[in-house]
């Protein structure tokens, strides 16, 4: 008995809850109402919305296309609410800064003539190391034959030490920096390599925008006596910013019918 009123009862009950209720969302400008539909299996109501996934892109140029297709799809003509960050590792889209909503990004992939350069940047480098990162840059060097058939000079030769430190020399009959260096017979032999080149890189894979590089290079003798090269560039760091700039004003033209669209160069 007490078994069948305690089913009424609860039925009684069920028949009092809505399926359905609303709530008020806040979110950081404005408020909307949101439709929330009861969960037998977890006893509590739930969002009908269907949660969306951020979107992961893989270039500012798919970022660009994603973000003109999906302000289309919401209805957004002006960008309103919209922003665009680009950072020095890549950029990200959020549809509706209100709500958080609409987000993808995309992690920068920079292309394999920039990685060589960032990479050899400021390391000793031995005479073969400095021929195999030279040879990597190939494609970048306009003057490559030239320079390469100056820069192995010394490995032509064989082995050899410095005889002394490299020297600076303006105004002769060639400028660039002297290397005496000794030869496995004992006799002394005489090199005047370049004291800087320049390379056009893509920032990013794929990129059609090129890059000019200026590369000063730093002649020592190591503990061996060996020849030792360091790559320099000084502006590296300004080059790298103004590509991310380039970037963001790259996006920021291909949407500007978005008038309201936020685009920041954020790093």
């Amino acid at each position: 008995m007490l078994e069948e009123i305690t089913k009424e009862v609860t039925a009684a009950l069920l028949r009092q809850r809505p399926e359905k209720i609303n709530k008020t969302q806040y979110g950081i400008y404005s408020t909307r109402e949101l439709e929330l539909l009861y969960s037998d299996s977890k006893k509590e109501y739930e969002e009908t919305a269907i949660y969306e996934q951020d979107r992961l892109l893989g270039s500012a140029k798919a970022l660009a296309a994603y973000i003109k297709e999906e302000l289309r799809r919401r209805e957004n003509p002006t960008g309103d609410k919209a922003t665009v960050r680009i950072s020095m590792t890549g950029g990200q889209f959020i549809a509706d800064e209100d709500f958080r909503e609409g987000i993808a990004s995309y992690n920068r992939i920079n292309s394999q003539q920039w990685n060589v350069v960032k990479k050899f940047l400021n390391q000793p480098l031995n005479h073969s190391q400095f021929l195999e990162f030279f040879q990597a840059l190939k494609p970048s060097i306009d003057n490559f034959h030239d320079l390469y058939q100056s820069f192995s000079a010394i490995r032509i030769v064989g082995k050899s030490e410095l005889v002394s430190n490299p020297i600076f020399i303006r105004g002769e009959q060639k400028s660039g920096i002297k290397c005496t260096y000794a030869l496995e017979d004992g006799r002394e032999g005489e090199e005047i390599l370049p004291e800087n080149f320049s390379v056009k890189v893509p920032f990013v894979k794929a990129g059609e925008t090129l890059y000019d590089i200026p590369l000063d290079l730093i002649y020592a003798r190591d503990e061996r006596d060996c020849l030792s090269i360091r790559v320099i560039c000084p502006t590296f760091e300004n080059i790298e910013e103004q590509a991310i700039i380039d970037e963001a004003k790259f996006i920021k033209n291909e949407t500007k019918e978005f008038e309201k669209l936020l685009v920041l160069s954020d790093f």
